[in-house]
C-alpha cells in the first residue's frame, strides 16, 4: 500500500473508533452537495505533497492531509464544530506521529451555511504530515 494511502486509511480507522464521533458516516470523496439527510459526514484526503532533496539518499514528503467534517446543527453549530476538531485534532496526531513521522495540525477552517433554525457547518483540518524516504 501506498504510504499516503496509508495514512488515509490509518485515520480513517482512528476516527471511526472514536466514541465521541460516533454516529458519522464516513465518504471517501464527494461532490459539494451532499443531501442534508446524509448529515454528518467526513472524509479524509491527501490533495498535494510537497518534496524537499534531503541528501543523495534521502529526500522529505510533507504531504498535506485534510479531514473535513460537514454536519447540520443550530444556532450553537460553531460550539458543536470546535468541539468536533479537538477530538479530530488529537486523534489524527495520535495516529499517524511516531519517531519517523511528524503531523502538525497546520489549519483549521470552519464555513457555516445557512440560517434559522438548521445550519450546516463545515470544518476542515488541515495537517502537514512529514516523513522521509530512499532518494530521488
Amino acid at each position: 500500500m501506498h504510504y499516503r494511502s496509508q495514512f488515509r486509511a490509518d485515520v480513517r480507522a482512528a476516527l471511526q473508533a472514536d466514541p465521541l464521533l460516533a454516529g458519522i458516516t464516513y465518504l471517501s470523496a464527494w461532490a459539494e452537495n451532499i443531501d442534508p439527510d446524509t448529515l454528518p459526514v467526513m472524509g479524509v484526503v491527501t490533495p498535494s505533497e510537497r518534496s524537499r532533496v534531503e541528501s543523495h539518499t534521502s529526500v522529505e514528503k510533507g504531504t498535506l492531509l485534510q479531514v473535513v467534517l460537514k454536519r447540520r446543527g443550530d444556532e450553537d453549530i460553531e460550539d458543536d464544530l470546535d468541539d468536533d476538531t479537538a477530538v479530530i485534532e488529537a486523534t489524527v496526531i495520535a495516529a499517524l506521529r511516531t519517531l519517523q513521522t511528524q503531523c502538525v495540525l497546520e489549519e483549521t477552517t470552519t464555513v457555516v451555511d445557512g440560517s434559522g433554525g438548521r445550519r450546516i457547518g463545515t470544518a476542515t483540518l488541515s495537517f502537514r504530515v512529514t516523513t522521509w524516504r530512499a532518494g530521488p
